[in-house]
């Protein structure tokens, strides 16, 4: 009987995504402490800007890392999980960097929730037609 298959590669990048959320969570955790910012906002400009950019991450982190397992657990490529995986880290950190950095759009927001965007786009292409050819025929 074979072993199921395990997702290693996800497991990387959901640790990588552990050490962000991290990261993410203590920015906020320090602006809250600076500015004696209990819950909420408290009309603190940059703790607003700091929370969207740890609840814009904590939206899409589970999405991506269920669809980098899936399609790792299906037998998709290596590769592609590991292209998909660190687009997800890359876009991630270029969208916080770039939301942190003032509210208005600028290139690594910008290029944060594209790459975000194509990673589920091409994870949910690639699931589907894997698992297509397996309940369809």
């Amino acid at each position: 009987m074979a072993m199921p298959a395990l997702p290693f590669v996800t497991a990387f990048y959901a640790a990588l995504t552990g050490f962000l959320c991290v990261i993410l969570a203590v920015l906020v955790i320090r602006q809250r402490m600076r500015r004696r910012i209990s819950v909420g906002d408290g009309g603190d400009a940059e703790m607003s800007r700091l929370t969207r950019v740890f609840g814009n991450f904590a939206e899409y982190a589970p999405l991506v890392l269920i669809l980098l397992a899936l399609l790792e657990i299906c037998h998709g490529p290596r590769w592609l999980v590991h292209a998909l995986g660190a687009s997800f880290i890359f876009g991630r950190v270029a969208h916080a960097y770039g939301l942190a950095g003032g509210a208005g759009i600028n290139p690594g927001r910008s290029a944060g929730i594209v790459l975000t965007l194509l990673v589920i786009l091409v994870a949910s292409v690639a699931l589907l037609a894997i698992v297509a050819r397996k309940i369809f025929v």
